[in-house]
Parts: structure tokens; sequence; C-alpha cells
């Protein structure tokens, strides 16, 4: 008995550092606010151990991020206010130290696709995030955002390549910066 409850808490514990960040991360790009995301997915851990999902045999990613969204989405109604881009978190991503140079492109190049991922629609903005930032499957995906596979594949396809074709435009106007040898 008590051994059992020592492996259903690391088992919780090993989901809890696995998904932690992931979820916060989303749930910041849904509220707009690093506070409100936390108290979310707080409350999504709590209906996580409370509803026994972690005694199901299934991936638990699909139940955390479908709980998370929910969860933020009513937040954000109640507030009436979304938002889903945080440069503050794409910034405290970066693990490397480029050149300042390197710095102020990345920073630039950054910057301007996070302006052109904005006027993407908000369902082709959320689809994204899953699949690069959270490394969800489509299917996993589909069941967050409930609708299809397809409809996700199309959704992600049609972001990038609008993305694409914008940054390609726009970036005819960019100059590198080359430093100087001796």
């Amino acid at each position: 008995m008590r051994s059992e409850r020592i492996k259903a808490g690391q088992k919780f514990e090993a989901v809890l550092q696995r998904f932690e960040i992931p979820l916060l991360q989303y749930a910041t790009r849904i509220t707009g606010d690093r506070e409100r995301a936390r108290d979310v997915v707080q409350e999504t851990f709590i209906k996580f151990q409370r509803n026994g999902a972690l005694s199901r045999s299934e991936e638990p990613a699909t139940w955390l991020f479908t709980v998370c969204r929910n969860g933020a989405l009513n937040v954000c109604r109640k507030e009436k206010r979304m938002m889903y881009l945080d440069e503050e978190i794409i910034e405290s991503q970066k693990d490397r130290q480029p050149m300042p140079y390197q710095r102020i492109e990345e920073q630039e190049a950054a910057g301007f696709l996070t302006q052109i991922v904005a006027t993407l629609p908000s369902r082709q903005q959320e689809v994204l995030q899953l699949k690069f930032q959270n490394d969800l499957s489509y299917q996993q995906i589909a069941e967050i955002t409930k609708t299809t596979a397809n409809c996700v594949g199309v959704l992600i396809h049609t972001a990038l390549k609008t993305l694409r074709q914008r940054y390609r435009e726009a970036s005819k106007d960019f100059v590198s910066f080359t430093p100087k040898t001796n």
C-alpha cells in the first residue's frame, strides 16, 4: 500500500517535471500573463491528480494540454483578453552566447518573425506552438483543439507557407553585418 503511494508520487513528480514548463509557456501565450498562467497550470495538475489521470495507460500530454487550454481560455473569457505571443518567453529560451552583432541580428529576426506570426489567425498560431514548442503529434493537437488531425495538418501547412512567403518578401530589406577580420 505504502509502496504504491510512493510509486504514484514518483510518477506524478516525473509528469510534473516533464510538463510544467511547456504547460506554463502554453498557458502564458493564451492568457498573456505569467501569474494567471501559473494558476491555470496549478489547477491543471490538481485536476490531473484528482481525476486519476495518472493511472490511465495513455500518454498524459493530450489530457494535460487540453485541460490547460480550457482553463486558460476560461480565464481569458472572464477577462475578455487573449494574447498569443510573449517575447519574454522567446527571449528566455536562448541558451548560447553569440557575438554582440549576431545577437542583434537574431533579436531583430526573432522580433520580425514574431510580428509575422502574430499576423496569422489565432488557430494557426496555436497549432504552430503546440507542434513546434511542445513537440506534440497532429493527433494530440487535434484532441486538444477539438478538431481532426487532417485539419491540424492543413493549419500548420498553411501557416508555414504564409510565414515563408511573408518572411521572404520582407527580408529582402535586411542587411547582414559582416565583421572585419585582421
